[in-house]
């Protein structure tokens, strides 16, 4: 045995169990890349600067079904552990730090022609084509990285493709370079701080289709399909164009990268993922002709202002956990829905199958504990998606649209290029707002409201199952207030004996009403669609 791994196998510290420790932090990672889509493997080279808050003998960085060929710790020679088939340590023999210091890593990957995540290839006609779907802990079988959304760094990428073939990635390219052995080498622009789970790359004879400019800073868009196929990108460049103003106009940011590129992908993992400036799609949603159904159009609307919101919500600030992830989706499936369908119709269908999961026995809250690859699974589910909508939908009825705006602006300037938490969100919207928030995230089920009037007493009971709930109403007479209710009853006084009162005024919160009497149901025609469909759900 070695004297370095002799070191390893003496040393005290176990490797990491599931999180990176918290006494190392990347500052910046480079990655240089050698892609050949035709090849079932490709080569690399990580180097990443670390702070190190204290001395240590093995720095720690993910890694999964990588090959390492060659290793250092600031120019000293390292030899590399792998555990768990998730991280890779680095140790010379030698305490390194505190302080900064640079790992570099030489490594072989795998591209898969079957796997939908990771690096992986597939072939469509004669040519062959490289995608990443990194989200959420796959960053690490394209480069050693430290893959946790906490870790925010700049990224610089560089990628050798053959002749023939072009090369994307998050940031604009800069330079081309030709090398003697007829490959191309592509230099990319640094990026801003993102964490590795939306780091991207794109490689293969490509066709692009010119999207114009779009947006307060005319940004350029661009389509990036399969030869033959740039006309197809035409309808997805007219609605990057139509919604991109709109979330500038309600963030109060501009569009925050420096370019935009839709990539469409054979197969992967999921609809989309919102990778800044490269943000990739399965073909069949992204690309349309001419003459696609209109379904189809108000489908990829959907579909481009999820992944469009995504860029200020997950990308300009990311959520510090995985148990946090509705910060990112619970916004982009919010703001898809309350910007195209300001009445709420078609998200009242979507909110009704959540429900009716979250009413069964495979029920789980919105923020639960990720320890395991497998427990990882559940962090892409429906719950922070649709239900951390409907929760927003409920804080927006509460609060107001102006003041969750202001709110929510507020929470991105103060947190642009970093991280956030829920209670960083909560201290944004007022402190009325974090007790609420936990009440829902992290209990699941659906709250039942039932309210009760009694005219004699000129009080109205309102009973509820969850522990802290906003409850809006409307009454004969248009009379409409809102009320924090805690479980189990509160009550409050009513000006004068309506003959209905309608709990979940616009149909807006995420909670199921109980009606005793039917009687008491305020009539059709003094309802809103959406209000028509969460009574006929109640019922």
């Amino acid at each position: 045995m070695t004297g370095l791994l002799l070191l390893f196998a003496l040393s005290t510290e176990p490797p990491p169990v599931w999180t990176l420790p918290n006494d190392v932090t990347p500052v910046q990672h480079r990655i240089d890349l050698s892609v050949d889509p035709s090849k079932p493997t490709f080569t690399g080279v990580a180097t990443i600067q670390v702070e190190l808050k204290s001395a240590r003998d093995i720095v720690w960085v993910n890694g999964r079904d990588i090959t390492v060929q060659g290793a250092s710790i600031d120019g000293a020679k390292a030899s590399a552990r792998l555990a768990g088939n998730e991280f890779i340590g680095l140790s010379t023999g030698k305490p390194v730090g505190p302080g900064r210091v640079t790992l570099r890593l030489s490594y072989t990957a795998k591209l898969s022609n079957t796997a939908k995540s990771g690096p992986y290839r597939r072939r469509t006609g004669k040519d062959w084509y490289a995608f990443t779907v990194f989200t959420p802990i796959d960053a690490r079988r394209a480069f050693p990285c430290f893959d946790e959304p906490r870790f925010k760094t700049p990224w610089n990428l560089s990628i050798r493709v053959k002749a023939g073939d072009l090369a994307f990635s998050n940031a604009p390219e800069i330079a081309t370079e030709s090398l003697p052995n007829g490959m191309t080498l592509v230099r990319f622009a640094p990026t801003q701080k993102i964490p590795a789970e939306v780091v991207a790359f794109a490689v293969g004879p490509f066709d692009v289709y010119d999207g114009g400019r779009a947006g307060a800073r005319d940004t350029p868009v661009r389509v990036l399909t399969p030869k033959g196929r740039a006309a197809e990108g035409k309808i997805a460049a007219e609605v990057t164009r139509r919604v991109l103003p709109l979330l500038e106009a309600y963030t109060g940011i501009p569009y925050p990268w420096d370019k935009l590129d839709h990539v469409a992908l054979p197969e992967g993992a999921f609809g989309a993922v919102e990778n800044p400036g490269l943000i990739t799609y399965l073909s069949r949603s992204l690309l349309l002709p001419a003459d696609a159904p209109a379904e189809k159009l108000r489908a990829l609307d959907a579909l481009e202002a999820h992944e469009l919101a995504h860029q200020w919500f997950g990308n300009l600030v990311t959520q510090s956990t995985w148990e946090d992830v509705w910060l990112s989706e619970g916004f982009a499936t919010w703001f898809s829905a309350d910007v195209l369908d300001p009445d709420h119709v078609s998200f009242e269908a979507r909110r009704a199958r959540i429900m009716a999961s979250d009413d069964g026995p495979k029920s789980h809250p919105v923020r639960h504990p990720k320890h395991t690859r497998a427990e990882m699974e559940s962090v892409y589910d429906q719950y922070p998606y649709q239900k951390g909508a409907g929760i927003l939908l409920t804080l927006e009825a509460w609060l107001g649209s102006e003041k969750l705006r202001s709110g929510l602006q507020a929470y991105l300037r103060n947190h642009a290029g970093g991280n956030a938490s829920t209670a960083d969100l909560a201290a944004e919207l007022g402190p009325e707002v974090k007790p609420i928030l936990d009440s829902l995230l992290d209990h699941k089920g659906v709250p039942v409201v039932e309210g009760k009037i009694d005219c004699a007493k000129g009080v109205a009971t309102i009973s509820q199952s969850s522990g802290i709930l906003p409850v809006c109403y409307r009454a004969e007479g248009g009379v409409a207030a809102c009320v924090v209710t805690k479980s189990p009853l509160t009550e409050m006084n009513l000006s004068g004996c309506p003959a209905w009162i309608l709990w979940n005024a616009g149909g807006m919160g995420y909670f199921h009403t109980r009606w005793t009497d039917v009687m008491k149901l305020p009539p059709l025609a003094a309802l809103t669609v959406a209000e028509r469909v969460t009574i006929a759900l109640d019922l």
